[in-house]
């Protein structure tokens, strides 16, 4: 019998590698795959002054543990420390010249991709006002 994990793995693939931006540097595709990362912070500003106006109860809680690891073909997972609990698999690709990667099923704009710091954000529109939702995740 066939997991439901392995199933979602093989369609992950699938659609990574059909999304997948071939014209991402080599650079930054060893810097986000070369080592597992961490949760440093996620949550909501008013914009980019890296201000967090609220975290994310999800990343300041449990998840916050958890490795993130992407692999150079497009597919990743999140693993919790718990030996007890599930990967959580994800695709990603970068585009626009690296300064955009899809995660998370969220395009994100890429602040700083560095050997020890990676930093996302999306800018969102909640009713009438704009806020930006950003991950920070360090080595």
């Amino acid at each position: 019998m066939i997991s439901k994990s392995t199933i979602f793995l093989f369609i992950a693939t699938s659609l990574a590698t059909s999304c997948f931006n071939k014209a991402a540097t080599k650079k930054d595709v060893d810097l986000l795959t070369a080592t597992p990362w961490k949760y440093e912070m996620a949550g909501f500003g008013s914009g980019d002054d890296g201000i967090f106006d609220a975290l994310d109860p999800t990343i300041a809680g449990s998840e916050k543990d958890n490795a993130i690891i992407f692999r150079r073909d497009g597919t990743g997972y999140s693993q919790p420390t718990s030996r007890n609990k599930d990967n959580f698999p994800f695709i990603w690709a970068f585009q626009n010249n690296d300064s955009t990667i899809y995660f998370q099923d969220q395009y994100y704009k890429v602040k700083v991709l560095s050997r020890h710091r990676l930093e996302i954000y999306a800018d969102q529109r909640l009713g009438g006002s704009s806020t930006r939702y950003t991950i920070v995740l360090s080595h």
